[in-house]
């Protein structure tokens, strides 16, 4: 009995010291990130005060000695280098169409700003614009492709019509907007690309690809982020990232990010389900479903379930489609049938999701094409038919075992009417 007693006593006392060093650390975790705030912060504000008091040289030791002791901080400062010369530069051009400054103190203000290694191309275009002995000379092909050289634009003063800062003014926008892109900095770049007018119509066609690019990068790069948090099985943390994107640059009721969220929300759901049903056997889920290949083979190892006595497993790398037939741990393969899912940007979602709801036909203005016996498994993506005209007479794409869709799964007519006929809403179906 006392023997007992004490080992309990020792396990309390176990949890509790470590309960105390996981409270321990998480304190000097986070002293230790608001020390580093709070000193960058600090360090920022100098150099601020330094540069506008036009005192170069203790600026720049100011960031450069950030740069070397505070490597957490380095892409934080880089942005706010950014943000912050953006601005002077904007100031920079007013003041020479105001002729506020004299061209010699804007140069000299220019230079000290090419030290800190920001805004590049957009930056060097001015100096070489004010400075007859600076060669300009582009970096990307992008301000290759979309601007004139420098002799070009200095050709304009044989035209006593056209001012040269009223064409740095104009093209500006455009310069730093590409600049901020290259720098993957898409808010600021967004920003700079809204500016340009409808007026200058060449300018305001390249920013719209820009904003696009800016946008499909964004969501690239965000989506990729959130697919290693679920990897490691950081399903409540994904949907709390991916609710938190920058509504500056996608909609704030973004499509393809809310069936993402929803997408975790059910592989989440299903992790904890079986937790619960299975406590001590989370390494053979770990791998399942969404995170594996499915097989005959290894179908009946993976407590994946369903609601109806079918299953839908659609392989992306197969490009097939396949129905299981069964229970939990009890599946036959039942049919396979050739598939094509989206193509390259935009891509069939994967995932754990549900039919829900049907109709033996739709038609998509946009894409001018429409699909027979269509069934839903989240949002606006289907299984349907190849793809048909508006009359429904034509097959207009016979393409199959390809991506080749706008993201709906795409079935021969007979098979699409096989899963209308006979997969119940609330059938499970899994997407890699």
């Amino acid at each position: 009995m006392n023997t007992t007693t004490n080992n309990k006593k020792s396990t309390n006392l176990s949890l509790f010291r470590f309960f105390i060093i996981c409270l321990l650390f998480i304190f000097l975790a986070f002293g230790a990130n608001t020390y580093v705030n709070y000193n960058y912060n600090n360090k920022m504000n100098e150099f601020y005060s330094a540069f506008n008091k036009y005192d170069f040289d203790t600026a720049i030791s100011i960031v450069n000695n950030t740069r070397e002791s505070n490597i957490l901080k380095r892409n934080q400062l880089n942005k706010d280098l950014n943000l912050y010369f953006t601005g002077i530069v904007n100031t920079v051009i007013k003041s020479i169409q105001s002729e506020e400054i004299s061209d010699e103190n804007i140069i000299s203000l220019l230079y000290e700003i090419k030290k800190y290694d920001v805004l590049n191309d957009s930056l060097d275009k001015l100096i070489a614009s004010l400075d007859s002995n600076y060669v300009y000379k582009p970096t990307s092909e992008s301000t290759i492709e979309n601007y004139s050289s420098i002799d070009d634009t200095k050709a304009t003063d044989n035209d006593p019509e056209e001012d040269l800062s009223t064409n740095l003014i104009k093209d500006d926008s455009l310069s730093l907007g590409i600049s901020s892109f290259n720098d993957k900095d898409y808010p600021t770049a967004i920003s700079y690309f809204n500016k340009i007018p409808k007026s200058s119509l060449d300018d305001f066609n390249v920013a719209q690809d820009y904003i696009l690019n800016c946008q499909k990068n964004y969501k690239t790069d965000l989506l990729a982020d959130a697919e290693e948090l679920i990897a490691n099985k950081y399903y409540t943390d994904a949907i709390a990232f991916l609710s938190s994107y920058d509504t500056s640059i996608l909609s704030s009721n973004d499509k393809d990010i809310a069936n993402k969220i929803n997408s975790v929300e059910m592989f989440r759901d299903e992790y904890n389900d079986h937790i619960q049903s299975y406590p001590n056997d989370n390494s053979a889920y770990a791998s399942a479903a969404i995170l594996q290949t499915i097989t005959t083979d290894n179908i009946n190892t993976l407590n994946i379930e369903s609601p109806t006595p079918y299953l839908v497993y659609l392989s992306l790398t197969d490009q097939t489609t396949y129905i299981y037939e069964g229970s939990t741990n009890n599946w036959t393969l039942s049919k396979s049938f050739l598939s094509s899912t989206g193509l390259p940007g935009k891509e069939t979602p994967k995932g754990i999701f549900s039919i829900s709801g049907r109709d033996e036909w739709f038609f998509a203005q946009e894409f001018q094409q429409g699909g027979k016996y269509w069934v839903r498994f989240m949002g606006d993506y289907l299984f349907h038919s190849l793809p048909f005209n508006e009359t429904q007479s034509t097959i207009v794409d016979e393409t199959l075992g390809v991506p080749a869709s706008h993201g709906c799964v795409r079935l021969e007519i007979e098979d699409s009417k096989w899963i209308y006929d006979n997969i119940d809403d609330g059938t499970k179906v899994i997407i890699n």
